[in-house]
């Protein structure tokens, strides 16, 4: 079973999605440019996954452009999410199998910072399985890094909330039970739980990914989500991030004046102060 990789928010405008991060206590790295798609992002790494900011999407290569702008119908917020490979070209052979139809495979390379002052540029290769289109915004995709050392940065990976990595992403659909086939396709297992309103799969490393329904999502959140938008037919919404000290990490947010509210031991910031994902934090 394969576990989740990185995290693609699109946004419109980076400046201000990267400074919101910044305020919740991350470490974001500045701007850098996909040499060969085309889109710029700004990304903080954590242990085993990495979150990235993206944007100029209108600058990309149409096969993600024409798909990832309409994502904006319904505001900034998560596009696609990756899962770990550890061979692309066999894996996409394996997807192609079962039914589904992978694009190419790309390389998302691009040039980033080093802690001695210096830079590096990364060879991360991926391939898309693009949903059909109302279900396009739970498409996931397939990535191997070829220098992780690039990509998985010690120094980098130090945030002042004190974030160690993800554990949780939250989707939103119309209906999840629709969704069960297409996930553990690309999962490689089906889910630990599918009832017609929550559908949940664990990774071999704990990660939990839950896609849930509008009324799911209300209790979830409760006000912290933003209204369910049906105009597209599910999307990211949610995501939770294990925190070495969570005293630490409220006081970050206190200090940094980030709206959030103690729920279940977890801290949570509303969907309006993270470019439209709801952020949690708990206790490693």
């Amino acid at each position: 079973m394969r576990s989740l990789d990185h995290f693609a928010h699109a946004v419109r405008d980076l400046a201000q999605a990267g400074l919101a991060f910044e305020r919740l206590g991350f470490h974001v790295l500045p701007v850098a440019r996909h040499v060969e798609i085309g889109s710029c992002n700004r990304v903080f790494q954590l242990g085993h996954t990495y979150y990235e900011i993206v944007a100029d999407l209108d600058r990309s290569l149409p096969l993600l452009r024409d798909r990832m702008l309409p994502r904006f119908q319904c505001g900034d917020g998560m596009a696609i999410v990756s899962l770990t490979s550890d061979d692309l070209p066999a894996d996409r052979v394996a997807i192609a199998a079962q039914g589904l139809i992978p694009d190419p495979i790309l390389n998302a390379r691009r040039t980033v910072p080093m802690p001695d002052g210096g830079s590096d540029e990364t060879n991360s290769h991926c391939f898309y399985v693009w949903r059909q289109d109302r279900y396009r915004y739970l498409t996931l995709f397939l990535s191997h890094h070829y220098k992780p050392e690039t990509i998985f940065v010690p120094a980098w990976q130090r945030h002042p909330n004190g974030a160690a990595d993800v554990v949780g992403l939250t989707y939103v659909a119309d209906d999840p039970g629709a969704q069960v086939d297409y996930f553990a396709t690309m999962f490689g297992a089906r889910p630990t739980t599918a009832t017609p309103g929550r559908v949940l799969f664990v990774t071999p490393r704990g990660e939990r990914l839950e896609i849930l329904d509008a009324a799911g999502l209300e209790r979830r959140y409760g006000a912290a989500a933003p209204a369910w938008c049906g105009l597209l037919g599910g999307y990211g919404i949610g995501i939770e991030f294990a925190v070495e000290d969570l005293g630490r990490c409220r006081q970050v947010l206190i200090s940094n004046g980030v709206p959030f509210e103690d729920h279940d031991g977890r801290l949570r910031v509303p969907a309006s102060a993270a470019a439209g994902m709801v952020v949690e934090f708990r206790a490693r």
